[in-house]
């Protein structure tokens, strides 16, 4: 085989797998989505922990699905350890929700 066949096998490889990558579905890695929720909240709470389930789950939020990271942030204000959860869409990075820790949230479908 000549190696003008091989160049040409090879670039036409490397193209289909780059393509075939743009199009799978990408998430957020699971410490990319908590910064961007540390980042987010930090304007209304002093975090002072948090944590992030690194399996993302599939759910739904007002009728329509959603592929989500679940996590939770302590916040401390005048001596008072708050506890909050939160779930966050792993594909676009919105914060689905963010409720004190044991609140039911009523919009979940």
């Amino acid at each position: 085989m000549k190696a003008s066949k091989w160049i040409l096998a090879g670039v036409a490889g490397f193209a289909a797998g780059y393509i075939a990558a743009k199009r799978l579905p990408q998430t957020l890695t699971p410490e990319k989505a908590l910064n961007l929720v540390k980042d987010q909240a930090r304007d209304e709470f002093m975090i002072t922990g948090s944590w992030i389930n690194v399996h993302p789950e599939e759910v739904k939020r007002f009728g329509l699905p959603y592929t989500v990271y679940k996590g939770g942030l302590s916040s401390r204000l005048h001596s008072t350890l708050t506890q909050y959860d939160f779930m966050i869409d792993a594909k676009t990075g919105t914060i689905l929700d963010i409720s004190k820790h044991g609140e039911k949230v009523a919009a979940t479908v």
